[in-house]
């Protein structure tokens, strides 16, 4: 991840911060839909989603979400918790899909999976401390060295790291978080050397939070593959995926979600 692009990050997310801010409300009117009902699970992870009493659920991945689900004919309703929370209400069925999904075997025995909506990007950043180590070693190195990360429970990340995670002696060095969120803390607090994040959400967080001077790319990429959407198979039907699918389709041949998310 070169530091140019981290630029270019930080200045789209200036303008995705704006119109963020600046709209009272982004959740869509949607008309009414009588046999496909859907309750997501939302996150907080801005610039992409969050939810907000009074507000609902707002964000760049919530507005792509209502049009798919809006194409789709679908009536959307929302409930705030993290990602590993979610995963435990979807197996329950306590909702009925959540974003951001990685396809894996374990996840299928309770969940179907979307066609992917968008590609993800993760990458390594560093505090001061380890930033000219990090250039040369790799992520297991780094850990072996000591480098202090924090990983968020229940997301599937890429080969590397969940190879470190199946290391019982390299997985007791790392520490894991509900949500990210938590990171911001640790790194103020100096507990943290990095984290992984998607280079939107570190610039986003960068005009919010004091981290932007204290976090630097390294040239490690942690994951870049498409995501998905995971549906309970405790209340969602393969037909209303396959319903799903198509909109997706539709929606991700049009020009305003090939002029946001094809990067």
């Amino acid at each position: 991840m070169s530091k140019s692009l981290f630029s270019q990050c930080l200045f789209s997310v200036v303008l995705i911060f704006t119109a963020l801010t600046s709209d009272a409300s982004s959740v869509k009117p949607q008309s009414n839909k009588t046999d496909c009902h859907l309750i997501m699970g939302v996150s907080n992870w801005l610039p992409y989603q969050s939810y907000a009493k009074g507000r609902g659920a707002f964000g760049l991945q919530i507005n792509l979400i209502e049009d798919i689900m809006e194409e789709a004919n679908c009536l959307l309703t929302y409930k705030p918790m993290t990602f590993p929370i979610g995963l435990e209400a979807l197996q329950m069925g306590e909702i009925d899909f959540m974003m951001n999904a990685t396809v894996n075997e374990s996840r299928k025995s309770f969940a179907y999976f979307s066609v992917p909506y968008r590609d993800e990007f993760l990458s390594l950043y560093s505090t001061d401390k380890y930033l000219e180590r990090c250039q040369e070693m790799s992520l297991k190195e780094l850990i072996r060295d000591g480098f202090k990360l924090s990983v968020q429970a229940g997301l599937v990340y890429g080969p590397e790291l969940t190879e470190i995670q199946k290391d019982p002696v390299l997985n007791k060095k790392l520490s894991y978080s509900e949500n990210n969120i938590q990171h911001v803390d640790l790194v103020e607090s100096q507990q943290l050397d990095g984290v992984i994040d998607d280079p939107v959400v570190v610039a986003y967080r960068s005009t919010i939070y004091a981290t932007g001077d204290k976090l630097s790319p390294c040239p490690i990429v942690i994951s870049s593959s498409p995501v998905s959407l995971i549906f309970s198979k405790k209340t969602v039907s393969q037909e209303i995926v396959e319903r799903v699918n198509n909109a997706i389709a539709k929606v991700k041949a049009t020009k305003e979600y090939q002029k946001r998310w094809m990067l």
